[in-house]
């Protein structure tokens, strides 16, 4: 059952499926409007899970369960997965790429492969100081606070050269 985002919990698992590009307004507007549809009547084993969504920076779509009412299952998630490759197919934008690295420089979100991304740190081009998107967070209170962090507060801290 489809609720509004922000009356999840903190504790509502989520998940993050990362654009490696900007969405359009009318691709916002037909994704926004198959989640819709999709989370209004998602269940596991026949039992409404109450769930949401949103878009963040026009580029990210994040998935939100709220699990005290009754959790995911396989079948329910492999369901959800579904959903985003079909999304993928009809809108010809990756969501599924987690070998891409999002991370903000000069005020914009930027995406490039995690290696091209490794070697721009070695560089020197960007530092630990550099914002990145956490998409591993499994919260939505973590998505408040863990989502976009520096390189040294990551995972992506492996990708930081050896000094």
């Amino acid at each position: 059952m489809y609720i509004e985002f922000e009356t999840l919990p903190d504790s509502a698992r989520i998940w993050v499926f990362q654009s490696t590009q900007n969405l359009e307004y009318k691709e916002v507007e037909r994704i926004s409007a198959h989640l819709m549809n999709f989370l209004d009547s998602w269940q596991a084993h026949g039992k409404d899970l109450k769930a949401s969504f949103t878009i963040l920076y026009e580029r990210f779509i994040v998935i939100s369960l709220d699990e005290a009412s009754y959790q995911a299952t396989g079948c329910s998630i492999d369901k959800l997965m579904h959903l985003i490759q079909a999304l993928e197919k009809e809108t010809g934008i990756s969501l599924l790429d987690r070998m891409q690295v999002a991370f903000k420089s000069e005020g914009l979100i930027h995406t490039i492969p995690m290696n091209a991304f490794r070697e721009e740190l070695s560089k020197g081009e960007y530092d630990q100081t550099t914002v990145v998107f956490n998409n591993m967070i499994e919260t939505k209170g973590q998505l408040k606070n863990e989502w976009e962090v520096q390189v040294k507060d990551s995972w992506h801290k492996q990708l930081l050269p050896i000094a």
